[in-house]
């Protein structure tokens, strides 16, 4: 069998069950650490960090973590992060543009908004990032993902309400690396990505004299055409061209002493709407960005004693950004620079005065912006063993600014800023990790924050159980609080547009900070080690109510349209999650997943208000109320897997701010099949050649928006199309 299928069939049923990862599995004694089964845990225990900032063997975390490995990931071939995170149950990667693709993860039935994602457990994007970087994150970059759904370590920062998803790299242990190559066809236009990966690490005898050294350096290049999939001219699928660069170094001159520093450069340019080989302000609809993303980060770990140990860890982002949101919008072109043959040259300009505008040139070509993004971010924390105890104490300052300025098509500024303003917010926190019993674990924890936009200083205790029953149950509990104040959120940044006319978020005058609380009730059951037929089954209930909750409300007409950000009358969001893996066989494994989800409002909130029709819901949009997940892998020989995966879309709520309406979408059901050949090269060396088909059946919206008057946020369900891939990779 191949080290992948062997790593894969082994490891994951008992931790990540394949691509739906299946939580924490229960070990009653800490002697499982030293012997675990030898059904659990083949190779070497699996440790993670999400839960607690401590590394603990994924059976023994006391906070519920799934795991995604690389491995897992391999098998389907992602391109980044944004579609290697879909492979988990109850994660869902949403849509929110049609024009630019900007997305958000979604977990425990709430927005992006409500999760932290971060790198080695520190903040990786900030308030702009966060708004197209799930596609900049590249899979070669990160060894696994740490998934801990709900806000029950006092750890992370208090907007972490749904949970935290943590990206994390290994030190290499060898010099090595890979090269991967990937054509993605789409609609009969391909996508070219490459990616490459060079480790680097001193041998045993150089570590004695020098201290451990070790070095990671990643390199993606990706490029693909717009897509149209409803021939109206307007894109559904960005022109967009990626390179990223990547520095990742570990030393360590003792044994005590860490250090770990890392630098990445993002640059992208995309681009959608029409007419893509104009100018933007002599198209109908043009949303394009051309971002330039740096984050570097350092952290220090040093143990002072056997029993006590601190991390110091400094992380900086800057983003530059230039965009333009709008476009003629179907109205007649009378910019001077315009030729004959635009869109509607020479045509009466009467509709256009009737909307407030003088001339199309004064309105279009003023759409051009620039932003600035700085993020500092400074996390002190020391770890305390206490017999039983495993004390964090530290502090976290998190500061941020946002300069934002519309520009003409020459690039001088126009009027004042958007926006040029700051935010930080200081958070001190304390937690225990207490052994109470051979089978029962807390963690108790609270933080206070101090954050800019909210007057008055904000505590947020949380606290989480594990208790093994028995040899094979373990029962878990967390109760966690959080709140999010009224900042610059990523939408604000990411302008709407509606017929071209861009429509942005605005903070209502005193909008007060959301309050929340989770309650979160689950178990993990697994078969007996040694049991002919392994199988593993989880189930977390939870219920979150938030006070104060942020609704957007679209307002007015165009070109005086606003999204109004206003407190709500509160919201309550409940469900269940559950998975099933079982492996009938030793080349066969097979996972099942379903969540469901009620989240809604207290009250109906008016979600649409243009002084002629008032649409309010008490559903959050696009979060459906069911989901699903069920997925095989399947190794008839060492030289072949074979994946098959069925993802499952419920119907959800959405709003069309053009036809003044609230739809109720259809069902999606997403069928992928892979295949991957494995070779064995000269040297140890592999050679994996990946082909395969993403969503078969083609499923994804039906009723697209089209033309020039397009309301560019309705879109909704499957982000693509169906999609025939190949990929090669060489591993060194």
């Amino acid at each position: 069998m191949s080290s992948l299928t062997s790593l894969v069939l082994n490891r994951l049923l008992p931790f990540a069950a394949l691509l739906t990862p299946l939580p924490a599995l229960a070990s009653p004694t800490a002697s499982s650490l030293d012997e675990p089964p030898a059904d659990v845990v083949s190779l070497e225990p699996l440790t993670v960090t999400a839960g607690t900032r401590t590394e603990r063997l994924l059976t023994e975390v006391p906070i519920r973590t799934e795991v995604l490995l690389s491995e897992d990931m391999a098998l389907r071939a992602p391109l980044n992060f944004s579609q290697a995170v879909e492979l988990s149950n109850g994660v869902r990667v949403e849509s929110n543009c049609q024009n630019c693709n900007t997305s958000e993860v979604q977990l425990l039935g709430l927005p992006g908004a409500y999760n932290q994602l971060l790198f080695n457990g520190i903040p990786l994007l900030s308030t702009l990032g966060g708004v197209y970087g799930l596609e900049q994150i590249p899979v070669a970059f990160v060894d696994r993902i740490e998934l801990v759904k709900g806000g029950g370590s006092a750890l992370y920062g208090p907007g972490a309400v749904a949970g935290v998803l943590n990206l994390v790299t290994t030190q290499p242990i060898r010099t090595g690396g890979f090269a991967q190559a990937t054509v993605d066809l789409q609609k009969s236009e391909p996508l070219y990505q490459f990616d490459l990966r060079l480790d680097a690490a001193n041998d045993p005898a150089s570590a004695a004299r020098l201290g451990t050294l070790a070095a990671t350096a990643v390199g993606q290049f990706s490029t693909n055409d717009a897509i149209d999939f409803n021939s109206d001219g307007f894109t559904e699928i960005t022109e967009k061209d990626l390179r990223v660069g990547g520095l990742q170094l570990w030393y360590a001159p003792t044994g005590r002493t860490r250090l770990r520093a890392d630098y990445t450069l993002t640059a992208e340019e995309r681009r959608g709407g029409d007419q893509l080989d104009r100018p933007q302000h002599l198209t109908n609809i043009s949303e394009s960005l051309d971002t330039r993303y740096h984050r570097a980060s350092f952290a220090w770990n040093q143990d002072l004693t056997p029993d006590l140990d601190f991390t110091a860890s400094y992380a900086y982002a800057f983003i530059q950004r230039d965009s333009f949101y709008g476009g003629l919008g179907g109205r007649p072109a009378t910019d001077p620079l315009a030729s004959e043959s635009a869109p509607g040259a020479g045509d009466n300009e009467q509709s256009l005065l009737d909307l407030g505008y003088a001339t199309i040139g004064e309105v279009t070509q003023d759409q051009y912006g620039y932003t600035e993004n700085p993020l500092h971010f400074l996390d002190l924390l020391a770890r305390q063993r206490l017999g039983d105890h495993a004390l964090a104490y530290g502090v976290q300052f998190k500061h941020e600014a946002v300069f934002d300025e519309k520009r003409d098509f020459t690039g001088v500024s126009v009027g004042v800023p958007i926006t040029d303003d700051s935010f930080s917010d200081l958070g001190f926190l304390l937690q225990d990790e207490w052994r109470a019993t051979d089978r029962l674990d807390l963690v108790l924890g609270a933080r206070v924050d101090d954050s800019s936009t909210v007057d008055d200083l904000i505590v947020s205790p949380r606290i989480a159980a594990a208790y093994a029953a028995t040899d094979r149950l373990k029962l878990r509990a967390a109760l966690s609080t959080g709140f999010r104040a009224p900042d610059v959120f990523s939408e604000d940044l990411h302008i709407d547009t509606l017929g071209g006319v861009p429509v942005p978020v605005v903070n209502a005058p005193g909008l007060a900070e959301e309050s929340s609380r989770t309650l979160q009730l689950g178990f993990d059951l697994r078969s007996t080690p040694g049991a002919p037929l392994p199988w593993a089954w989880d189930a977390t209930a939870s219920y979150t109510e938030i006070a104060d909750t942020f609704v957007l409300t679209r307002t007015g007409v165009a070109p005086n349209a606003i999204d109004l950000r206003e407190n709500g009358s509160g919201s309550t969001i409940a469900g269940l999650e559950t998975n099933f893996s079982i492996r009938p066989a030793d080349t066969l494994n097979l996972v099942f997943g379903v969540a469901a989800y009620s989240s809604r409002y207290d009250a109906a909130e008016v979600v649409f208000d243009d002084g002629v029709t008032v649409l309010s819901t008490r559903d959050y949009l696009k979060t459906p109320h069911l989901t699903g997940v069920a997925q095989a892998v399947w190794s008839p020989v060492e030289a072949w897997d074979m994946v098959g995966g069925l993802k499952y879309t419920g119907p959800m709520e959405v709003l069309n701010n053009r036809t003044a309406t609230l739809n109720r979408t259809t069902d999606f059901f997403v069928f992928d099949l892979g295949f991957v050949r494995h070779f064995t090269l000269y040297g140890g060396r592999h050679l994996d050649l990946s082909f395969g088909v993403k969503n078969l059946f083609d499923q994804r919206q039906d009723d697209l928006e089209s033309g020039p008057t397009r309301d560019s946020d309705y879109v909704y369900g499957p982000r693509f199309a169906r999609s025939f891939y190949t990929q090669v990779r060489y591993e060194f």
